[in-house]
């Protein structure tokens, strides 16, 4: 699938190279309905080969940034983040990954301006072990992914971020668990801040925006839902959760694009 209407090569015209970073297609129904694209892949299974591809692909910006990670750890994961999301988007776009230009606009939120996609987006995320990327064409973007055994100090996180409605709804669960287990009420903080965060790089002003005005309801419906916001229409915006085979929590959030 590409976004591009130029694809001078066919269906080669996006780089065969890339093909061994594109990651796995992650299917969220109501994400894929909506035209929403989801990959993943973990940040162990980048080889020295594919790590040395990458990099060839990447701007004198990006190595120099690259460069600066002390631990091989975040160098690791940098290269898998930016390795997903060139391979991905090249092959959207129909061209070769270093064809790619980025740039950072307000938030320091990146966002593509060569090939020219208007009304494209994408988003990135990841944990210590996964990486993310969301994209879609007419739509606005964000994704958030955690570890569902993460440990938070949940109980000062929420009063400081959430709302009252959600502090109570997290207050009726148990914070007991069992040994290498989490308790009801640490894994809905992780679900809640999840979406939170995927809401907040959709909306791309950061945490001013006023998380705990951000309110999600988990226990009335299905699947999560958006009640309200602080200066939007909630019924605006779509969210989808959803935990990984991994353990991993993976949130998205997305509206029409207005730009």
């Amino acid at each position: 699938m590409c976004f591009s209407d130029e694809k001078p090569g066919g269906d080669a015209a996006c780089d065969p190279g890339a093909a061994t970073l594109k990651g796995e297609e992650l299917v969220l129904e109501a994400a894929r309905s909506a035209g929403v694209i989801v990959r993943s892949a973990a940040v162990e299974a980048l080889s020295l080969r594919v790590g040395e591809e990458v990099r060839g692909w990447m701007s004198a910006d990006e190595l120099a940034r690259h460069e600066r990670y002390a631990l091989e750890r975040l160098r690791r994961r940098d290269l898998s983040t930016r390795g997903l999301a060139r391979a991905t988007l090249s092959e959207l776009a129909g061209c070769a990954p270093h064809e790619l230009v980025f740039e950072k606009g307000a938030h320091e939120r990146p966002h593509l301006v060569s090939p020219a996609l208007p009304g494209f987006d994408f988003n990135l995320a990841h944990s210590e072990e996964r990486v993310v990327l969301a994209a879609a064409q007419g739509l606005r973007v964000g994704v958030d992914i955690e570890h569902g055994n993460r440990r938070v100090d949940h109980r000062n996180v929420a009063e400081r971020f959430f709302s009252d409605y959600e502090q109570r709804a997290l207050a009726r669960l148990s914070d007991e668990a069992e040994e290498g287990q989490v308790s009801a009420r640490r894994r809905r903080f992780l679900e809640l801040w999840v979406l939170k965060e995927a809401w907040m790089k959709a909306d791309g002003r950061g945490i001013s925006a006023g998380l705990n005005q951000v309110i999600f309801d988990l226990d009335s419906h299905a699947s999560p839902r958006l009640i309200a916001l602080p200066d939007d229409a909630p019924e605006r915006w779509e969210v989808a959760l959803t935990e990984l085979d991994d353990g991993h929590l993976l949130a998205l959030a997305w509206r029409e694009n207005s730009f």
